[in-house]
C-alpha cells in the first residue's frame, strides 16, 4: 500500500469533486490537518471513516485505498468467529507473556495507535467488543473476503453494527 499514491489520489477526486479540504473535515468531523496528512501520503484515513470518505469521493473504499487502481476480488469467505478468537488471542498474549513483555507492549501499542482508545479498556464492553470485531471484519471485505449477511446477522447483536457489516459487504460485492 503506497501512502504517498493514495493520498494523490484523494486529493485528486476531491479537487474533481470541487471540495477543500475544510470541507471533507467537516463532512467527516475531523480537523482539515488530518486531510492535509492524508494528501501528502503522511497517514492513511482511519478506517472508521473510509465508507464515508469513499461516499463523499463518490468511489468505492477499494479505489481509495488501491489510488484508483482495479484490484482482483479474493471471493474468500469471513469466518467472523475465528475473527473474534484472533482479537481475543490478543488478551491471552499479555497473560502467558505478561504486561511487561516487549511483544506484548508492542503489540498494544499498534492497536492502540489504529484503533485511538486503549484496547484492554475499550474491549471490555460488549458493544466495544463487537464494534473491534466489526472493524476486523471490514478491513478483510476491503481487502477481498466475503461474508453473507445471515452470518453476520447470527454474531452481531447490536442492529447498527449489522447494518453497517452489510452496507459494506454489499457494496463491495457489487464491484
Amino acid at each position: 500500500m503506497n501512502t504517498i499514491e493514495i493520498g494523490k489520489y484523494i486529493k485528486r477526486k476531491r479537487i474533481e469533486m470541487h471540495l477543500t479540504q475544510k470541507e471533507i473535515a467537516e463532512k467527516l468531523s475531523i480537523s482539515f490537518q488530518a486531510v492535509s496528512k492524508w494528501e501528502t501520503g503522511s497517514t492513511l484515513p482511519d478506517t472508521s471513516i473510509l465508507m464515508e470518505l469513499s461516499d463523499i469521493l463518490e468511489v468505492t473504499v477499494d479505489q481509495i485505498l488501491n489510488a484508483g487502481e482495479f484490484r482482483k476480488r479474493m471471493n474468500k469467505k469471513i469466518n467472523i468467529n475465528e475473527v473474534a478468537d484472533a482479537i481475543e488471542s490478543i488478551l491471552r498474549v499479555k497473560d502467558v507473556l505478561g504486561p511487561n513483555n516487549g511483544i506484548y507492549k508492542t503489540m498494544m501499542q499498534g492497536i492502540n495507535q489504529d484503533m485511538e482508545v486503549p484496547f484492554e479498556e475499550f474491549y471490555k464492553k460488549p458493544r466495544n467488543r463487537e464494534i473491534f470485531v466489526a472493524k476486523s471484519v471490514i478491513q478483510l471485505i476491503i481487502d477481498g473476503y466475503s461474508v453473507d449477511e445471515e452470518t453476520i446477522k447470527e454474531f452481531f447483536k447490536f442492529e447498527d453494527i449489522q447494518a453497517k457489516l452489510v452496507k459494506v459487504q454489499v457494496k463491495y460485492n457489487n464491484q
